[in-house]
């Protein structure tokens, strides 16, 4: 099997790692450890194809430390028992680079963490999903977290020339097309390595212009794939715009979120938006908003982008009231804080024949009442005269439904 040239053009040593300046000043941890020759385990997260497995693999080199490539979603169980037995023979220590660390199951977890905790193994391990979230907390606090920053265009571009500078290409490319090459792979260098290697096998001994470069790469890489930080934080982006009432930003988000595909999770957002950030202050929006998602699945890409687009604007120009959110979490703070008080006896339920002799009698029925309200007690005692639900009266809407539940409260 041939070996990918991002393979075999990985880096040997952190000194021709492209990028990630911050890691690597003088007195960084990864270039004292170098120095003092010390070995403590890390975890290196970011977007696909930024080098994290690189550095991994150019820091144990640099150390001088057996090390092995261990991959949590494919590689088996027995193969981590093995490593170790292989670690305990070592008298220099060694290194577990440990790829998609967040994959790693709980059978996995149990074999690696005793070894990890006394030293038989450290481990380099990689991510694309924030290891504060998605990491067990026993593994993470065992480590340093070190986050990699995004590669430029001008990154990319000199990546390219520095990893092929040293190997015969049997294509002709030169600097316009690695420059077209770098920009269209938005700072993954693994990409752009490997559309290099396609163009080497494929277009041998030709040489490649602009216009045959078009039609070989159809689209760009987006950076928005359905996995990873980069991912959420573009949700996240959008989520906020739509808050903030920016139209023009809230679609810019949802074009690579779309460009992305994964419309279920698209949708999921957009509903969590809608009834958290406008909520009481435009419900029937709310009920839109699921309507919208439902035809968007229906119709799929690419002609559910204007209904997306439709409802989104909507959304962004929409009055907005969190008051229903704030609510609701001002009560699990106090649940939190173990106010989980009985419940008064008039509203326990009565369905029974046997409920009356436990006391749980004295309900008034609402709708007995004009307005269908009459003045009782709901809450515990003990927070009887708690107020959870603030009304946004800055809205039309909410204020209004609020003054029709002063009014019927005055006329009871």
């Amino acid at each position: 099997m041939k070996e990918p040239l991002a393979v075999k053009l990985r880096p040997k040593t952190i000194s021709e790692i492209i990028g990630q300046s911050h890691l690597f000043n003088e007195n960084s941890v990864i270039n004292r450890m170098i120095k003092t020759k010390s070995l403590y385990s890390l975890i290196f997260y970011g977007v696909p194809g930024i080098g994290k497995t690189s550095i991994a693999l150019a820091l144990a080199h640099d150390l001088d430390i057996p090390h092995i490539i261990y991959n949590a979603t494919i590689d088996k169980k027995e193969q981590l028992t093995n490593i170790i037995d292989l670690a305990k023979k070592s008298d220099n220590g060694y290194i577990i680079i440990l790829e998609e660390v967040h994959r790693l199951n709980r059978d996995k977890q149990d074999i690696l963490l005793p070894y990890l905790e006394n030293g038989v193994v450290h481990i380099f391990a990689t991510t694309t999903e924030n290891p504060y979230f998605t990491i067990n907390p026993a593994i993470r606090s065992r480590c340093q977290i070190f986050q990699l920053e995004p590669l430029s265009k001008i990154d990319v571009f000199q990546g390219l020339k520095k990893r092929l500078g040293g190997i015969d290409l049997k294509v002709q490319l030169n600097d316009e097309i690695l420059t077209m090459i770098a920009e269209q792979t938005n700072g993954d260098l693994r990409a752009a390595i490997n559309i290099v290697d396609m163009l080497n096998t494929l277009y041998a001994d030709e040489k490649i212009n602009i216009a045959a470069l078009k039609d070989i790469m159809q689209q760009s890489y987006v950076l928005a794939a359905d996995y990873g930080d980069e991912y959420y934080d573009i949700k996240s982006a959008m989520h906020k715009s739509l808050r903030g009432s920016d139209p023009d930003a809230a679609i810019y988000y949802l074009a690579r979120l779309l460009q992305a595909g994964d419309l279920e999770s698209l949708c999921r957002r957009l509903i969590a938006m809608a009834y958290e950030d406008i909520g009481l202050a435009n419900p029937t929006l709310c009920s839109r908003v699921i309507q919208a998602c439902n035809a968007a699945k229906e119709v799929g890409m690419p002609e559910c982008r204007q209904i997306f687009a439709a409802i989104v604007i909507e959304m962004c120009l929409s009055p907005k009231s969190n008051s229903a959110i704030m609510a609701v979490d001002r009560a699990f703070d106090d649940i939190k804080a173990g106010k989980s008080y009985q419940i008064p006896k008039h509203i326990k339920d009565q369905s029974y024949k046997s409920a009356g002799k436990l006391g749980h009698t004295g309900y008034l029925y609402p709708h007995n009442y004009k307005h269908a309200y009459v003045k009782q007690q709901y809450l515990p005692n003990e927070l009887k005269d708690q107020k959870y639900y603030v009304p946004n009266k800055d809205n039309p809407l909410e204020s209004k439904m609020n003054e029709y539940l002063e009014l019927i409260k005055k006329a009871q």
